[in-house]
């Protein structure tokens, strides 16, 4: 433990006296506080902890807060979709895959019912797959249009008036 006098400190690591007091009254630790004109007595090795410390929690601020500013600016473009909505659209489209599916046998049953060939019976039922599959991309379709509107909604430009 290296025991030296704040002007000391400050010289060694090439700062000014008023800008160790500052960081005294910030709380960097001190050996013993100067009374009387006398000078503070600075611990270097957990002074110099301590400013290490400070800057690693200055760094982990302004990223976060560079991270924050980005999110935000990420949710201003519309590049960010809101969880709630994440939920709503899987619903969405789980109901029309499981209404489709569901209405399958049905829509299917008599079209094949008579038919004796189990090649023309397996057209019929690709043809029925590719109509499921045409509805649920139409409905990701109508979903893709909508989100496009609440982004240009979102991201255009407002009138201001004088």
């Amino acid at each position: 433990m290296a025991i030296v006098s704040a002007a000391e400190f400050a010289e060694f690591i090439g700062k000014s006296a008023a800008w160790i007091s500052k960081q005294i009254t910030a709380g960097m630790p001190v050996a013993a506080y100067g009374e009387n004109g006398l000078a503070h007595e600075i611990d270097s090795v957990a002074a110099c902890a301590w400013l290490l410390d400070v800057g690693n929690a200055q760094a982990r601020l302004k990223h976060a807060q560079a991270q924050k500013a980005e999110f935000e600016n990420e949710v201003r473009r519309g590049e960010l979709i809101p969880i709630e909505l994440h939920g709503e659209l899987l619903r969405k489209v789980a109901g029309e895959v499981v209404g489709q599916m569901s209405g399958f046998p049905g829509r299917v049953a008599g079209k094949i019912a008579s038919i004796k060939d189990p090649a023309l019976v397996r057209a019929k039922l690709i043809d029925e797959c590719n109509e499921v599959r045409n509805a649920v991309a139409n409905l990701f379709g109508e979903i893709a249009d909508t989100l496009g509107e609440m982004v240009e909604t979102a991201t255009a430009p407002t009138e201001v008036s004088d």
